[in-house]
């Protein structure tokens, strides 16, 4: 069972979801982590990449609570996050297809290095406490543990399955 109530907890599960997605590119090994294909017309380098996408996002609005400021999204501001997933996916599987399976792992490790950071560094009430930024109308949860607890459920519960049944194929 995951903490993301304390701020251990969140590193914790930051830490853990790491070395789980290291451990699913060792396991697939870099000849089989590019194959187009894998995951619909996708490859596992593509959906580490679409997954970096997102933590970039989870690092920019942790980083903003760090600041007290608005965060701000690496997409086209024309994009609306509730409205145009698809548009935001494809803007991002189009800025990392052409990149190598080392950088999008680079990328990953320094979203992931990001995340921690900021989760260290941040006073606890902006942190955990439930409404503390205006900017986080979508959650009633506090910042950590709605965008920790986003970012660990969008690797479990929508691409870990798939990946490891990828894996054991």
């Amino acid at each position: 069972m995951q903490d993301f109530t304390t701020r251990d907890g969140l590193l914790t599960t930051l830490r853990g979801l790491r070395a789980e997605i290291d451990r699913v590119v060792a396991e697939a090994g870099e000849e089989r982590a590019v194959q187009q294909g894998s995951f619909n017309e996708l490859s596992l380098k593509d959906v580490i990449a679409h997954m970096t996408g997102w933590r970039v996002v989870t690092a920019a609005r942790l980083e903003a609570g760090l600041h007290h400021t608005e965060p701000v999204f690496p997409w086209p501001a024309q994009f609306d996050e509730e409205q145009e997933l698809h548009e935001i996916n494809q803007w991002i599987y189009d800025n990392n297809r052409d990149k190598s399976l080392g950088d999008v792992m680079a990328e990953s490790n320094d979203t992931f290095d990001r995340v921690e950071r900021a989760v260290a560094e941040m006073p606890e009430d902006d942190l955990l406490q439930p409404n503390r930024f205006a900017w986080l109308h979508w959650t009633d949860d506090g910042l950590g543990p709605a965008v920790v607890g986003g970012t660990y459920h969008h690797y479990y519960e929508e691409h870990e399955p798939d990946i490891r049944a990828w894996l054991a194929s």
